[in-house]
């Protein structure tokens, strides 16, 4: 068991959500695993912070996870998630949502 800083049982994050065509959520998916935590560190989905993504055929809603949004890189890694969105669904409308919910993801 690991403990969080607080010395709490460290509860991993809930798996992502993915709602679509399996295809295409599973190659948006494959390139969000290239956008890391940082240089060396999991990707955002391993990380915890990817908590949803929905593709319908007119629009792309990605959710994330940026604790309270002062997270080191949190505004950059949501900048390079919508980044890989407009590359992989460029005739689509997208969206982000992020949610607050307290403390970083894995800490």
């Amino acid at each position: 068991m690991q403990l969080a800083p607080s010395g709490l049982p460290h509860t991993p994050p809930p798996p992502p959500l993915w709602i679509g065509e399996p295809e295409l959520v599973n190659k948006v998916v494959q390139a969000l695993r290239g956008v890391h935590e940082t240089q060396g560190g999991p990707d955002i989905i391993r990380s915890g912070r990817v908590r949803s993504l929905e593709i319908t055929p007119d629009e792309a809603v990605l959710t994330l996870h940026l604790g309270g949004g002062h997270c080191g890189s949190a505004q950059v890694l949501a900048e390079l998630a919508f980044d890989v969105l407009r590359a992989q669904l460029p005739d689509t409308d997208l969206y982000l949502r992020h949610e607050h919910s307290g403390g970083c993801p894995g800490s």
